[in-house]
């Protein structure tokens, strides 16, 4: 498949009646609820909360939580729930709904037991083991994650049964970082399948060579460049990831991709 045929103009988040973060991409997408939005301000609420103790941050996270709740799709008889893109998707060349994102899928998981940690509510720890069920079931089948062989996984940022696997590199570490996150919570023996495959991909076969140019590292396995945030994030993501694991060839190429910033792109 070619690079990305064109980029989605930026556009602003818009909070629905409730605080839930909706997006606006004006022109015929208009305003729409993305579900990595709709996470990352459930998060993002609930560092608020912690930090000032402000009431309507906590609102703000309960009514995510339960946005979350109302919007989760039933898969496989009930054992295992999706939050789906419901807009054509302008990155790749055009993805048509419905698709869904491993990180979406974790951010979401984390912003329920988020919300069982602060109201004690047993449905929302329900939810959170149900929509983890996806990070099991393959990407062919409806899943997010793809399985690579040699006991390894990737999590796909952008997931569709028949589409192209793009490899997203901060799409598959930060969701490990948030199946760790579950399972630190949970206790799920589950998460730790999904994280010792996920950590053996990016250890095997010189895939983490893959992403690096020489001089900056690459956001997906489609040839396209990093921008500086993302290239950030992937240092600070492997970092995170070797702290937990101790793999030596996470700290190697989180210090080469570092050393690019210090050197400059």
């Amino acid at each position: 498949m070619a690079a990305p045929e064109r980029r989605i103009s930026a556009g602003r988040p818009v909070p629905d009646e409730n605080g839930v973060m909706m997006y606006d991409y004006g022109g015929s997408i208009g305003v729409v609820y993305n579900p990595k939005v709709v996470t990352a301000y459930g998060l993002q609420y609930h560092d608020s909360y912690r930090r000032t103790g402000d009431p309507q941050a906590r609102r703000n996270l309960i009514n995510t939580a339960n946005w979350l709740l109302e919007h989760a799709k039933e898969k496989g008889d009930g054992k295992c729930s999706l939050w789906e893109y419901g807009f054509k998707w302008g990155w790749y060349g055009g993805v048509e709904p419905p698709y869904t994102s491993a990180l979406a899928q974790a951010e979401g998981v984390n912003v329920l037991l988020l919300a069982h940690e602060i109201t004690g509510r047993d449905r929302y720890l329900a939810e959170a083991r149900r929509a983890f069920g996806a990070f099991l079931v393959d990407y062919d089948d409806g899943g997010v994650a793809s399985d690579e062989g040699r006991d390894s996984i990737f999590l796909q940022l952008l997931a569709k049964p028949g589409f192209q696997k793009t490899y997203v590199l901060n799409g598959h570490t930060n969701s490990l970082i948030y199946v760790w996150k579950y399972h630190q919570y949970t206790r799920d023996y589950r998460a730790l399948i999904v994280f010792g495959k996920g950590v053996n991909w990016l250890t095997v076969d010189g895939n983490l060579q893959k992403y690096y140019t020489g001089d900056w590292s690459y956001y997906d396995q489609m040839g396209n460049r990093a921008k500086d945030n993302y290239h950030q994030g992937h240092i600070a993501q492997l970092g995170k990831l070797y702290e937990i694991t101790g793999e030596p060839v996470l700290k190697e190429y989180c210090d080469k991709f570092a050393a690019c910033v210090r050197q400059g792109p």
